[in-house]
């Protein structure tokens, strides 16, 4: 403290001298003159013949004796100690906790350094950036890998369809392989049923039997009538046959309107060159050509 003590009362100095100028230069004070020192005009007057009593009472009241005076220096070497006592006991003694304090203050200022520097490198980023200038780089769009469905064919479609809706791997669904193979096991049966083969007969009837006792179990649709499957058969080919007929009589329509479209069109260019031409021929009549029937 002993060190910085000169530092600030010279600064204190110099900012009473700056203030004491501006105030000079505000009221227009003169600066003072060597040769002339009489300052009588700037100077207050001052009641001279009444002179200047002290205060009787106070602390500011001159002492009556000298042990009076002894007891004031006294009183006031007192305050001054237990100032200073004050301030002592303020002051940490204890070398743990001036280390702790050293510690933090070495933390503080190595994150406020930490902090500059992190700011000082991205300002440097920013204007290496704008330096560089840099083209754009276009990123590569990834081909997506093919998707494949139940069956292991090829889908193009980006929805997922519920599993209700995708057909069980191992089912057959044509209508027309389900009655073959009815009819296939019919014939079976009764071909072993007439070489009197009972035996085996018997087990090929047992194993059809199981089978469709553990589809029904797994909940699978059995499609084992041939009357059903060939009303099934019918239906199909007689909804073709008029799906058919219907792209027929659309194509026919959309044939149909397309030529009256086109039909309308070259009767329009007709009759605009007819007037093109007409308009040229009474413009030429006009001129004076002899032209039959203008």
């Amino acid at each position: 403290m002993g060190k910085k003590v000169p530092s600030e009362t010279l600064e204190r100095l110099r900012q009473v001298n700056d203030e004491l100028e501006f105030y000079m230069n505000i009221f227009q004070l003169p600066e003072s003159n060597p040769d002339n020192n009489d300052c009588s005009e700037y100077l207050l007057e001052v009641d001279t013949d009444t002179p200047i009593k002290p205060p009787k009472f106070g602390p500011n009241r001159p002492a009556d004796t000298a042990e009076e005076l002894e007891a004031r220096m006294e009183v006031m070497k007192n305050k001054i100690t237990a100032r200073h006592l004050a301030r002592q006991s303020k002051q940490t003694t204890d070398s743990s906790k001036v280390e702790r304090k050293k510690l933090k203050k070495e933390e503080r200022l190595k994150k406020k350094l930490m902090k500059v520097n992190l700011i000082s490198a991205k300002q440097e980023q920013q204007r290496n950036k704008l330096i560089e200038h840099k083209p754009l780089e276009v990123k590569k769009e990834k081909k997506a890998a093919p998707t494949f469905n139940a069956e292991g064919k090829i889908v193009f479609s980006k929805f997922q369809l519920d599993e209700h809706d995708k057909p069980k791997k191992g089912l057959e669904t044509d209508k027309k392989k389900l009655l073959k193979k009815v009819l296939d096991n019919k014939k079976q049966l009764s071909e072993l049923k007439q070489s009197g083969d009972i035996e085996k007969y018997a087990e090929v009837k047992q194993k059809q039997a199981w089978e469709k006792a553990m589809a029904k179990t797994a909940g699978q649709k059995l499609r084992d009538d041939p009357e059903l499957l060939v009303k099934k058969i019918n239906e199909r080919k007689k909804q073709i046959k008029k799906s058919k007929e219907a792209w027929k009589e659309r194509k026919a329509k959309v044939e149909e309107k397309q030529a009256q479209a086109q039909k309308k069109r070259t009767t329009n260019l007709q009759e605009r060159a007819q007037k093109k031409k007409n308009k040229k021929l009474q413009k030429m009549a006009k001129r004076g050509r002899i032209i039959p029937g203008f």
